[in-house]
């Protein structure tokens, strides 16, 4: 049996009040569209289809926040969620069954949506839907059940009577549904006094015909939605704690969970041991038995096994195993640490590759630079790469020793095993061996 997803995301979402669409609006470092496609992929769902907005469909922030092989619907007018689903039916054609699901609704989780799916397909319902048991259901849809427990119809808080009202259990809009059966049923759904259709009418429809099952979570998490800015912290909070305890749970040593903020996709190895404060950003990977100090930020790097990042930003680069970066540096803009390498701290590393084994002192910059294998760059070190105009490269060979305070004009190279002197100003090469010093520097190895 085959099974397709479609993500109901062309909502304004005005209750956020802001300019940028509401299913880009991120927890724990993903967009909620991509929250949505996440949770159909742990749920067995490939084939997937997400329906915006006309001025969100052409969106470069869209496409990002997509995973591969998602394709895009366009629902040209906001005419309510069957509006919505209707877009996307050429997407779909193929499939035996469909899960339909907002953007908004991203606590729910990969393994209730697979039991959502398995009892539809065993029950040979028209209709299952997905239900939360919540402490307060306020302003949330219910649903109905009969006697035997099968959803009667899910209506809103103002439709509701007071026997209904009592209920909390409520409707999450996730939704498995018979492909050959939804689009009739939503035919037959009436406009709303708006104009808009809604999707949860057709679950009327369902039970009418004796084809309607329910799949009920008591995990009130599952129930929270997001309409502003105060749903949206509430849900980061669980999202971020749901994730910190998997990395615990799987051997990871977190000082304070509660300041530390981890977020989606990111891959940490066991006995990794990581500081109060620290933040870990998207498609990073961090080995095992790393030592992140308190404070840290890494985003989209990679951590070698041993290494340790001690209250420093890691930004678009590589530490390798066993390299060390020191409080307050700052690597960034596609730098590598190669193993063993060591960055000092209140450094910057901008675009350049550290030989393994090399030392990168403190207070020093080395941007646009190639430094071989034990290299020594005393504190202060800076290279000079930028003329006003251009970004000039530094290479600097294997066993050089670079004396603290050392000025390179870029562009330049420093040969193997050459030496500066403390305070110098470098404007010319260094021949391999050969030692400088002065303003500008000049040799004075012993002839």
């Amino acid at each position: 049996m085959t099974i397709s997803g479609i993500i109901l995301a062309a909502g304004k979402g005005t209750r956020m009040k802001s300019g940028l669409p509401k299913p880009l609006h991120k927890v724990a470092g993903v967009a909620l569209v991509g929250h949505a496609v996440r949770i159909m992929r742990i749920a067995g769902v490939e084939n997937i289809n997400v329906v915006v907005s006309s001025d969100l469909a052409n969106s470069d922030a869209l496409q990002s926040a997509l995973l591969p092989r998602v394709t895009i619907s366009v629902q040209s007018e906001q005419l309510g969620t069957a509006d919505a689903l209707n877009s996307a039916r050429s997407a779909v054609e193929a499939a035996d069954s469909i899960v339909v699901a907002p953007a908004d609704m991203i606590l729910v989780t990969g393994e209730i949506v697979r039991q959502m799916i398995t009892t539809h397909e065993e029950s040979g319902a028209h209709a299952t839907v997905l239900g939360a048991l919540v402490d307060d259901p306020s302003g949330l849809g219910r649903i109905k059940l009969d006697a035997s427990a099968k959803p009667v119809g899910i209506l809103e808080e103002h439709e509701a009577d007071e026997e209904l009202l009592q209920s909390h259990l409520i409707n999450t809009a996730w939704y498995c549904f018979d492909n050959n059966w939804i689009w009739n049923a939503l035919d037959l759904v009436e406009p709303a006094e708006t104009s808009e259709v809604y999707l949860p009418r057709v679950i009327k429809s369902a039970a009418a015909a004796g084809r309607v099952r329910a799949v009920v979570s008591d995990n009130g998490e599952m129930g929270q939605g997001i309409n502003d800015r105060v749903q949206l912290s509430r849900v980061e909070t669980i999202m971020r704690q749901r994730t910190n305890e998997a990395h615990m749970k799987n051997g990871v040593t977190i000082q304070d969970p509660a300041t530390t903020y981890i977020d989606i996709d990111v891959e940490i190895g066991a006995d990794t041991r990581i500081g109060a404060g620290t933040h870990i950003g998207t498609r990073s990977t961090i080995g095992s038995n790393v030592l992140i100090g308190p404070n840290t930020q890494i985003t989209s790097s990679k951590i070698g096994n041993g290494a340790t990042v001690d209250g420093a930003r890691v930004i678009n680069s590589v530490v390798g195993e066993g390299a060390t970066v020191g409080s307050n540096s700052l690597l960034r803009a596609g730098s590598e640490l190669m193993p063993w390498a060591t960055v000092g701290n209140l450094a910057e590393i901008k675009n350049s590759v550290i030989g393994s084994g090399s030392k990168i002192s403190h207070f020093s910059y080395i941007g646009d630079t190639k430094i071989g294998v034990n290299v020594n760059v005393g504190a202060g070190t800076v290279t000079c790469n930028y003329d006003g105009k251009k970004k000039h490269p530094t290479v600097i060979e294997d066993e050089a020793f670079i004396g603290s305070s050392t000025m390179l004009i870029a562009p330049l190279t420093i040969g193997k095993s050459a030496r500066t002197g403390a305070g110098s100003v470098v404007k010319f090469d260094v021949v391999k061996g050969d030692t400088v010093a002065g303003v500008p520097a000049k040799s004075i190895k012993s002839k």
